[in-house]
């Protein structure tokens, strides 16, 4: 019996051996940048430079499901970029063009100053300029859905926010202008000043907001537009947490946010349950969770409003709830320690982890909670989320310290401070953390945020594992390839606050192998 069972052992062992396809013999790492894109016009928005190279901040990458191609948001210039990863090259590079919110379904709430909810079409544009973007297929067709949070370049050297009430408009587009720029009309609305002036007469003819205040699904193929979630977040938020909408998470701050990005949707994840694809999205501003059933590419269903928020509580009290989700993570049943689907959401301003189980048809339960003490208001205590399913934990990036806070989630619904790894030795601190196969890769922005960046590689008990890997400057989010022999970082290569030192934004694809050899 002993003798069959070795051999039963040798021959698993050589299964799995002739199942593992070798490491592409790529470089230990290799930094993309986007200077090919500088002379054609792609119709994107601009920055200071004008050139895609330094104007392109890479903010986000989802990978499809074959490790082959990589989707990558250029959220300040509105555009998705496809890098095709094992020729290191960027192939395709497309405008995501303008919502239009004079469109049935597409209306938005844009006065801070109505002292009510007005959720109504205006003759504005918004610009989708997502900020998280995950892959997912349906049907042997790989989609995208990006969370479409808006942002814009605002630097003392450089900024391009302006309020609708300080525009000139053009008579012709806008003939009711005294009226639009009332402030419980247009007027505190905060649009582009660089997407205004079309015909260069020196007026506005069109007004283009920051974000599309909505959750969006694209065709990985030729990343055009499916659908779009139009009204909806802000109509469920206006439904549900009507004390809450368009705020920074309480009463207190009822409407505050409509003028700039509403419930600004920042995070995004999906996961597969019971059959069906369900897409997360993390309301940045208003806070809370929507859930989305997005089996049907072409029209995600609503499924879920989720939060854990005190409304009259003082948000600096830390007696608020979450606030601010920054980061979201689905962990599948298979993976999880309680056998069931999990949700993970992250909050920079109250610095809580939340876990929340998934149920069949997609609704969330509020499981477990974590909350940092002492309490931190506003310091990005809790942003990204990485599990490790080996050692059943956590690593939490904490933007406060710069180091990578461990929780144990064996029992998920007492998640535990383990312990705090600091990175000070590599920069300024961690920005995102992704975890494959128990490899748990950081992204360490250098001191001085214009410089080169930094992986570092750590094992599941905290301890330094190979050596950091330089990368562009300021690495943000980061992924592993599905197969794992690849790393992903989007470096965003933000300028200096006078921009006198704009570093090129890139995206850098390091061979794992590679980094986790003695070098």
């Amino acid at each position: 019996m002993k003798k069959l069972a070795f051999l039963g052992l040798g021959l698993t062992l050589a299964l799995a051996a002739c199942q593992r396809t070798p490491t592409p013999d790529t470089p230990l790492v290799r930094t993309l940048d986007f200077t090919a894109y500088d002379t054609a016009d792609h119709k994107l928005r601009p920055g200071k430079s004008g050139k895609l190279s330094l104007d392109a901040e890479p903010e986000y990458i989802a990978v499809s499901g074959d490790s082959s191609l990589a989707y990558v948001t250029l959220q300040e210039s509105n555009a998705l970029a496809t890098v095709d990863i094992a020729t290191g090259k960027v192939t395709a590079l497309k405008s995501l063009g303008l919502k239009d919110h004079s469109k049935a379904g597409n209306g938005l709430d844009a006065s801070d100053k109505d002292g009510k909810i007005n959720i109504r079409n205006w003759p504005v544009y918004g610009a989708y300029m997502p900020d998280a973007v995950a892959a997912f297929e349906v049907g042997g067709q790989t989609y995208l859905i990006t969370a479409n949070e808006g942002d814009s370049r605002d630097y003392k050297g450089f900024g391009d926010e302006v309020r609708v009430a300080k525009l000139k408009l053009d008579p012709t587009a806008f003939p009711n202008a005294a009226e639009l720029q009332q402030d419980a009309a247009l007027g505190r609305l905060t649009v582009s000043s660089v997407d205004a002036d079309t015909d260069g007469d020196g007026d506005a003819d069109r007004l283009v907001a920051f974000g599309a205040r909505s959750a969006s699904i694209w065709r990985a193929s030729d990343l055009s537009l499916v659908s779009d979630t139009g009204e909806l977040f802000e109509r469920k938020t206006a439904e549900l947490s009507p004390s809450t909408f368009n705020s920074q998470g309480t009463a207190q701050d009822f409407d505050t946010r409509s003028d700039n990005k509403g419930p600004e949707p920042e995070g995004v994840t999906v996961g597969v349950v019971g059959g069906k694809t369900f897409a997360f999205v993390g309301l940045e501003r208003t806070g809370g969770l929507m859930v989305l059933d997005v089996s049907n590419p072409a029209a995600p269903a609503y499924v879920d409003y989720a939060h854990f928020i005190k409304t009259d509580a003082d948000p600096k009290s830390g007696a608020a709830g979450d606030l601010a989700p920054e980061g979201v993570l689905f962990i599948p049943a298979s993976d999880s320690p309680s056998g069931q689907p999990l949700l993970v959401a992250s909050h920079e301003v109250s610095g809580s982890v939340s876990v929340y189980t998934v149920a069949a048809d997609g609704k969330l339960s509020l499981k477990g909670r974590y909350q940092a003490a002492p309490f931190q208001y506003d310091k990005g205590v809790a942003e990204i989320s990485a599990y490790d399913k080996a050692s059943k934990q956590l690593f939490v990036v904490n933007g406060l310290t710069g180091s990578v806070d461990l929780l144990s989630l064996a029992d998920p619904s007492k998640p535990t401070f383990v312990k705090s790894v600091s990175l000070s030795a590599y920069g300024a601190g961690a920005n995102s953390v992704a975890i494959k196969d128990g490899v748990i890769a950081l992204a360490v922005e250098a001191t001085t945020k214009t410089d080169a960046g930094k992986v570092v590689f750590l094992n599941a008990d905290g301890s330094v594992r190979g050596q950091p890997v330089t990368v562009g400057a300021l690495p943000d989010m980061l992924t592993f390839t599905p197969d794992g022999r690849h790393l992903l970082v989007a470096g965003e290569g933000e300028p200096s606050s006078d921009y006198s030192v704009d570093p090129a934004g890139t995206v850098s694809i390091v061979n794992v192998a590679k980094a986790l050899e003695a070098r």
